[in-house]
């Protein structure tokens, strides 16, 4: 990784330091010194000389950076190694020492997947120092990161929205089928009410008709007991129905007889009665 590169490239800032230690605080240096020849040997403890060296009036920002760098080295915790890299900058009058702490800041940040924390303190370190290669390159592959990152949630968030649509579309398919079957049921209830009407109007009228037969029937065996309660015609014995056409037919002869007789006696003439009984 590029932030890799540049923990090998800052390492010139412990070999300068035997030069910047001019100060009185003996002990304070000493822990220094030592903490530089274990840098340089190897040594996992190195940073824990470095955090006795922050005791110095003038070099404790020098201290704390270099314990930031020997904690990266041995990938101990990157969170104390950042606090240790933003200590030395903010307690160093030096811009480029600050770049460095700055600068180291964001590779522990890139290490942790914090992209943007490492953009930002890849930006302080071109703040203090414009012309930090290192920072430069870093900020620019961060950038990268995060466009990248940007793209792939804007493809996370479109298959997420298509899936959306796909869960609606479905829904609005199933909710569809659901009323279609809904109607066809209805329709199939509708259908068989209906049958059942016709069921039951064609069973009333049945009973209609067989009601109206059992009437007729108990009409016709009422006639033929009418029937059978009426005098029977004696054999040889003028019905009253033929006694009366007889009479009828009397009368008129009888009166066509006075008719004659009154026209008869009008002209003079006597007319000599016949009588057929």
């Amino acid at each position: 990784m590029p932030f890799r590169c540049l923990l090998i490239f800052l390492a010139s800032s412990l070999l300068g330091l035997p030069y910047l230690l001019s100060q009185d605080d003996d002990a304070a240096k000493a822990s220094i010194i030592q903490g530089i020849k274990a840098f340089r040997s190897g040594e996992t403890y190195a940073d824990s000389l470095f955090a006795l060296g922050e005791s110095h009036s003038e070099l404790n920002s020098l201290a704390a950076y270099n314990r930031g760098r020997s904690i990266l080295e041995k990938e101990g915790e990157m969170d104390e190694a950042r606090k240790a890299f933003q200590r030395a900058a903010q307690e160093t009058s030096d811009p480029s020492l600050e770049s460095d702490a700055w600068h180291n800041t964001g590779n522990s940040l890139l290490m942790e997947q914090d992209v943007d924390g490492a953009i930002e303190a890849y930006k302080n370190a071109l703040r203090a120092n414009p012309r930090h290669e290192a920072a430069r390159y870093n900020l620019s592959y961060a950038m990268r990161m995060k466009n990248e990152e940007q793209e792939q949630e804007q493809e996370q968030q479109q298959d997420q929205d298509q899936e959306q649509e796909q869960e609606q579309q479905q829904d609005q398919e199933q909710q569809q089928d659901q009323d279609q079957q809904q109607d066809q049921e209805q329709q199939q209830d509708q259908e068989r009410q209906q049958d059942q009407d016709q069921q039951q109007d064609q069973e009333q009228q049945q009973d209609q008709e067989q009601q109206q037969d059992q009437e007729q029937q108990q009409d016709q065996e009422q006639q033929q007991d009418q029937e059978q309660l009426q005098p029977q015609q004696i054999e040889g014995q003028i019905s009253p129905e033929d006694m009366e056409r007889i009479l009828e037919s009397l009368g008129r002869e009888e009166g066509e007889i006075q008719a004659k007789l009154r026209k008869e006696k009008g002209q003079g003439k006597k007319s000599k009665i016949e009588k057929d009984w």
